[in-house]
């Protein structure tokens, strides 16, 4: 007998293989883990009595990761037996026990298989690696694929065996693939720091890393990888995101969450509140003035009309413009209201955007979505040379933003199924719309329908009603005018310089055509600026479009309109201030708030008059600012204009414009247009009269004329610009004359062969001489002009310092 020796088993299907981290078969088994003990020591081991060569467990080590169980034994051998017989004898008696017994695991339904451990198992619980079906044999000496597969062949069916190139300084190795992973997990403890014929072997799993493959090729090709996930990106929010905001922007139009608009709390709202309060008088009162009853009437005509078109109302600022819009579109069900002025003031592009989406109810906007996209293409370019193309542009976003709120109008419009039908078509349909409401109106009205709508209801009365439209053909479909939807975009070209002026008001007038051209919506431009339809000509051209223009009202208007607020006995003589004012609403509304408040009409007017003197001067002569901003005009222009307009109502556009210090150049007219100091009127489709911007800067250039200081310095400068221009035309005229004497030869005769002055040398040169008899009288007339406004300067010096050395004294 040999002395006592030990070995190891490895049972292969003793417990569940962990596949992974997400491997939740362990928790769900873990009341039953000492079950599978019990049956891996008392069912799966055979029993030592059924054993040779004294055979005694000495103890069971479970590898819950790989699946399997060591089994240490101890036994003594024969002489007759070799230590490798006896392992094998040992070997095949388990085997036997497991064949014969036939022990299929409940968890996978597989027999469990008994090997006899060769090596060393590492016996390792790292948590990123876990069983796999391919193994990495590292090995020193020679072996062949044969002799890998006469090796490893009997722990299970191997696929594919791949010797890897050698490497220096580096052990050989290979890659065995098997078809089940319970073979390459029974392989790697088996023969793991076992030494065949001299070899050593190690085995270990090859890792794959799944999940980690795709990261790792994204992260490798990011010129791939990021365009695809934007794309991605873009889809999710088109599915999930674009219809939220279609139903957000649905549910504005169309005041679905305003509260104030439910029938039921109109009527609670009319019997309670409506009879302990006096509503207007009249409901002209919202319009300002009796004057905009015609264009009121003339503006709900068009919106009774299909869309086919523009409506600009035009008017200086304060003329009441979108209050008669409100007061002329209050019953549309269906409107949106675009606020230029808050997206031209505002500070960014990011400010503009949500300020349009606030007001359109763009929900949600994902602001900082934009910015973290522009900072990852940022990234990207600096690391791969290469735009990702995810950085959104403000163009981008303006137009995603109105395309969103075209589908929302297009999903309100009753004419969203009329993009192919003529404007003629449409009309007919509404015509018969409203022939059918006010037939409907007179049956509901008559006896015989109220005593039906009695009997069955309102309510199934309307649902008897609806479904008798339902059954009407298709050529008879309904368009109600009231249901069309109301675009009103609000101080558009508000400002036409800034940093995304131009952007903005093209992309708006792009998109309003788009509905008018489909008939989807109509579309009202409100807007101070004169040159509005030259963007809106290039969205929509060969349309003419519906130009209302509103002016200030007449004194009678005005004065009914004070009236209104103020008490007639009161105030008798508050005429006169009505008359300074003019009859802009909103120098109107300030003087009459100023005189409910307790001041004297004169107090108030004083007070309007005087910040009209200020707004004139810092506007037309810069004056008194820190920053000298550029204009488009001089001081002395607008003192010409000024100086003309103090004196009458309107001044001849023609005459200023011939006038030296314009030159014929229309650019200043148009800038100080444009800065609301003047208004030009048109006739005939041509500039014809100049007029102050206010009513009340009439008022307020007499003021500034007073200011003889002012007057006088303003009046030099004038003349010495008149006075330098002339004196250019004589330099000229006189080189002119001095050219025309080089002619003539010392003798008398001229260049030409004649003795006598040509007739038309002649005639040339008392055309210069009286060209220059006329600049010079002009010229002495400056000259007097300009000593006497340097006298007046010097008077006003001279008596403003006797003043204040009398008052020392």
């Amino acid at each position: 007998m040999t002395p006592l020796k030990y070995g190891l088993l490895y049972f292969d299907n003793a417990y569940p293989l962990k596949m992974g981290w997400w491997d939740i078969r362990y928790s769900l088994l873990r009341p039953g883990w000492k079950s599978l003990e019990r049956t891996a020591k008392n069912v799966l081991v055979p029993p030592e009595s059924g054993m040779p060569f004294h055979f005694k467990i000495g103890g069971i080590e479970p590898r819950l990761k790989d699946g399997g169980m060591f089994v240490h034994f101890s036994y003594v051998h024969p002489v007759s037996y070799t230590t490798k017989e006896a392992l094998k004898e040992i070997e095949s008696r388990c085997e036997q026990h497991l064949m014969s017994h036939g022990h299929y695991m409940w968890f996978n339904f597989q027999k469990v298989r008994a090997f006899l451990v060769k090596g060393t198992p590492f016996l390792e619980d790292m948590a990123s690696r876990y069983p796999n079906k391919k193994i990495r044999v590292e090995y020193s000496g020679d072996l062949g694929i044969e002799g890998f597969y006469t090796l490893f062949r009997k722990y299970g069916k191997i696929v594919d065996i791949v010797q890897v190139p050698p490497v220096k300084d580096m052990p050989k190795q290979a890659i065995i693939q098997y078809s089940f992973m319970r073979a390459s997990t029974s392989a790697k403890n088996c023969l793991h720091g076992a030494e065949i014929n001299g070899i050593h072997i190690g085995v270990t799993y090859e890792r794959t890393l799944k999940g980690n493959t795709i990261w790792t090729w994204l992260t490798n090709h990011p010129r791939l990888s990021v365009p695809l996930g934007g794309f991605a990106l873009a889809g999710a929010t088109f599915m999930i995101f674009d219809p939220i905001r279609i139903f957000s922007m649905h549910a504005k139009l169309t005041q679905l969450f305003n509260v104030n608009e439910y029938p039921l709390l109109k009527w609670l709202r009319k019997e309670t509140v409506g009879r302990l309060t006096r509503g207007p008088v009249d409901p002209l009162q919202a319009t300002g003035w009796r004057e905009r009853e015609q264009e009121e009437e003339k503006l709900r005509i068009w919106l009774r009309n299909p869309p086919e078109t523009f409506a600009i109302v035009q008017g200086p600022r304060g003329s009441g413009k979108t209050d008669m819009v409100e007061y002329a579109t209050k019953d549309k069900k269906r409107k949106v209201i675009i606020r230029c002025e808050e997206l031209a003031n505002s500070r960014s592009e990011g400010e503009i955007l949500s300020n349009l989406a606030k007001q359109v109810g763009y929900i949600p906007l994902f602001q900082f979505m934009s910015t973290l996209n522009n900072m990852m293409d940022m990234a990207i370019t600096a690391t791969t040379g290469q735009k990702a193309g995810l950085s959104a542009t403000f163009e981008g976003q303006l137009k995603k933003i109105l395309e969103t709120l075209t589908v929302a109008i297009q999903q309100a419009s009753p004419t969203k199924d009329m993009s192919n039908v003529s404007p003629e078509a449409i009309m007919k349909k509404i015509e018969a719309t409203l022939k059918e409401k006010a037939q409907e109106a007179r049956q509901i009205s008559s006896p015989e329908t109220s005593e039906i709508v009695k009997r069955i209801g309102p309510k199934r009365f309307e649902k008897a009603k609806k479904k008798k439209m339902l059954k009407e053909d298709d050529d008879h479909q309904w368009c109600d005018p009231d249901e069309i939807p109301v675009v009103v975009i609000d101080g558009y070209m508000s400002r036409e310089k800034g940093p995304h002026a131009k952007e903005l008001w093209a992309f708006i007038a792009d998109w309003a055509a788009v509905l008018v051209e489909n008939h989807v919506a109509h579309v009202i431009f409100i807007s101070n600026n004169v040159a509005t339809s030259k963007p809106l000509s290039k969205a929509l051209p060969n349309m003419t479009f519906e130009t209302i223009v509103l002016t200030d009202a007449t004194l009678d208007s005005a004065m009914e309109f004070v009236y209104k607020h103020l008490e007639k006995d009161e105030y008798p003589n508050i005429i006169n201030c009505v008359k300074t004012i003019g009859g802009r609403l909103t120098d109107l509304e300030l003087f009459v708030q100023k005189v409910m408040i307790g001041m004297g009409p004169e107090d108030a007017l004083n007070d309007i008059l005087g910040k009209a003197v200020v707004e004139v001067r810092k506007t037309a002569f810069d004056y008194d600012s820190g920053d000298k901003k550029p204009v488009s005009w001089t001081p002395i222009q607008f003192w010409k204009v000024m100086k003309q307009l103090a004196v009458s109502d309107a001044v001849s556009f023609d005459e200023l414009k011939i006038h030296p210090l314009f030159k014929l150049d229309e650019a200043p007219f148009r800038a100080m247009e444009q800065a609301e100091l003047i208004t030009i009127s048109h006739k005939n489709g041509r500039p014809y009269s100049v007029r102050p911007g206010k009513p009340i800067y009439r008022a307020a250039f007499q003021e500034i004329l007073k200011d003889e200081g002012f007057a006088a310095v303003m009046d030099l400068e004038s003349n010495i610009f008149l006075d330098k221009d002339e004196m250019v035309k004589m330099a000229k005229w006189e080189g002119e004359m001095r050219e025309l004497s080089n002619l003539i030869r010392q003798d008398g005769s001229w260049f030409f062969g004649h003795s006598r002055v040509p007739k038309e040398v002649d005639t040339r040169v008392k055309w210069l001489m009286k060209k220059l008899a006329e600049s010079h009288t002009k010229i002495e007339q400056y000259e007097q002009e300009m000593s006497r406004a340097k006298q007046m300067v010097a008077t006003l010096r001279v008596n403003s310092s006797s003043s204040s050395s009398s008052s020392n004294n």
